[in-house]
């Protein structure tokens, strides 16, 4: 017997189909009435408000949101609700495209000016990405790290257009990207282009993310 059970919803063509094709419209309604340049934000949902990433992603939404931009991220706890609440307190546009199924990823604070939920999480992607001026990247788990590559990979073979990935906190994001340049198989295949990882900005500093994202 088939040991997949969750995925044999997906697996009914009409309840797919259509669920899907509720949330790309739904996804490309909301994104086409916001009037103003997007940043949308990514990372733990798990970060506390005590924490300095939480801080310091709120700082970095709500100097955006004072320079005219609308704030976009996943609408979850963490990171996420970090932006959306200085995008909040600067009175800036802000969106949360909450994933419905992750249950540990609610919130219900007063922090939105729209939100959406979906299913299916690649449709999520498209949404949070697709009309975004720059993304900005916190420390993360699985999540993160899958959103930051699917997007870096889209940018390096030219299906979506480049802006700047910004990954915050130099220290958190050195090991993995060292690794990248330098393991011992790349000569031969992986990454061979270290201009590849051109697409990314490593930026600590809230005026410097701010300046990479206005002069890119």
């Amino acid at each position: 017997m088939s040991k997949l059970h969750k995925n044999k919803q997906y697996l009914q063509k009409d309840w797919t189909i259509n669920q899907v094709q509720k949330e790309i419209n739904d996804g490309l309604a909301l994104l086409n009435k916001v009037d103003k340049k997007i940043i949308t934000f990514f990372g733990s949902h798990m970060v506390s408000k005590e924490s300095e990433y939480y801080k310091h992603c709120k700082e970095v939404a709500f100097e955006l949101g004072k320079k005219g931009y609308a704030i976009v991220s996943g609408g979850g706890p963490g990171i996420m609700h970090a932006a959306n609440s200085g995008a909040a307190e600067a009175g800036a546009p802000s969106f949360g495209l909450k994933a419905a199924l992750l249950k540990g990823e609610k919130v219900s604070d007063s922090i939105f000016t729209e939100s959406l939920s979906f299913d299916f999480l690649f449709i999520r992607r498209f949404v949070m990405s697709i009309k975004s001026e720059a993304l900005i990247f916190y420390p993360g788990g699985y999540g993160t790290l899958n959103e930051l590559f699917e997007y870096a990979v889209l940018m390096q073979t030219g299906i979506v257009d480049k802006v700047p990935i910004i990954c915050v906190n130099k220290k958190y994001w050195k090991g993995l990207f060292d690794w990248l340049k330098n393991n011992p198989l790349k000569q031969e295949f992986f990454i061979n282009n270290v201009k590849d990882l051109d697409l990314l900005y490593f930026v600590d500093d809230v005026d410097d993310i701010i300046s990479t994202i206005e002069n890119k």
